[in-house]
């Protein structure tokens, strides 16, 4: 029995050996079939446009900025070098103005989720686009959509946008001194935009209705109005009597003009004739328009009922300029008959 135990006691441990190394073995071979087996490919990226939004950034007379923004539905795995490209189609023309692009961030961890790319061009402002946006992933193009703009020229440049608006001019006559009339004209301003108004300037000028020759002119400040608020401004322009005019109002931001206004005002109205009725040369003195250093000559008022050869008189060389011009009507007059 000794015999015996001493032959299985190595018996043993050789069969605990190779147990062992057997176990470790299989462990060996399933760990490196773990290993070696390939990952699970993960699903592409998908990229969906739900909408797009296009708003105004910038406006001037040639150009206009806006900035595209698109909503983009992403599914499924990481994104690879994602690009939104925009292109800008002229309608009438069919040719590429201008392209731009913008990355898409998307990865495994906004899964479903809608993501906001924004991006900036500019197109002039004359005609219409078709902006084409493609989504690009790894190379490919996922997906693709369009907007169309139109309708730019009728945006109103923002250098010229005050939100004030003229209501209404009034006239009342001041004074009347040597020919020359003094017209007071009340502004009625009114401030349509949602904040106060800038201290803008306003030039108002009287041109006379037949020569178009400037009268007067002057200028004010509009000063700052509030919103949906109505003020008045009032100005005084001094005219030469018994001559119709055309008063016009100019906005002016700095060096650009806003907008302008204009109506007229009548010394002496007249009625209308009938059309067979032989045509007149009206009667201009110009004299009575010039003006020295930017103001007129005050004269003493003339009395009422005093003949007309004791106004103030003319100008010299003015009277040369009457007769050349009354000759020439004449020689017309006889032309047409």
């Amino acid at each position: 029995m000794l015999f015996i135990d001493r032959i299985m006691k190595p018996l043993n441990m050789l069969a605990i050996l190779l147990a062992s190394m057997l176990i470790i073995s299989l462990v060996i071979v399933l760990a490196n079939k773990d290993v070696l087996a390939p990952e699970p490919e993960k699903p592409p990226a998908f990229l969906s446009i739900r909408e797009v939004d296009v708003s105004p950034v910038k406006v001037t007379s040639a150009e206009i900025e806006v900035n595209v923004s698109a909503y983009i539905d992403h599914y499924g795995g990481k994104t690879r070098d994602a690009v939104m490209l925009i292109r800008a189609i002229n309608r009438d023309t069919g040719f590429l103005t201008t392209q731009v692009s913008a990355p898409i961030e998307a990865d495994e961890s906004r899964n479903g989720e809608t993501l906001l790319v924004s991006q900036k061009l500019k197109v002039e402002r004359k005609g219409g686009y078709d902006l084409k946006i493609l989504l690009f992933d790894n190379g490919s193009i996922r997906d693709s959509g369009s907007v169309n703009i139109r309708g730019l020229e009728a945006i109103t440049p923002f250098s010229k946008t005050s939100g004030i608006v003229l209501n209404n001019i009034d006239f009342t006559v001041g004074s009347v001194s040597a020919g020359k009339v003094s017209i007071k004209s009340d502004m009625y301003l009114e401030n349509n935009g949602p904040e106060p108004s800038e201290n803008l300037k306003i030039i108002v000028k009287a041109r006379e209705g037949a020569s178009n020759l400037l009268a007067d002119k002057t200028s004010v400040e509009t000063g700052v109005i509030p919103s949906e608020a109505t003020i008045i401004k009032s100005v005084e322009l001094t005219v030469p009597d018994e001559y119709n005019y055309m008063v016009m109002a100019e906005l002016w931001k700095e060096e650009v003009l806003i907008n302008s206004w204009e109506k007229p005002v009548l010394l002496a109205p007249t009625k209308t004739v009938p059309n067979a009725s032989v045509e007149k040369k009206v009667e201009i003195e110009v004299s009575k328009f010039a003006r020295e250093g930017g103001t007129y000559d005050a004269a003493k008022p003339q009395e009422a009922g005093a003949p007309s050869s004791q106004q103030a008189p003319k100008e010299p060389g003015f009277e040369a300029l009457a007769a050349i011009t009354a000759i020439i009507a004449i020689i017309a007059l006889k032309r047409r008959s």
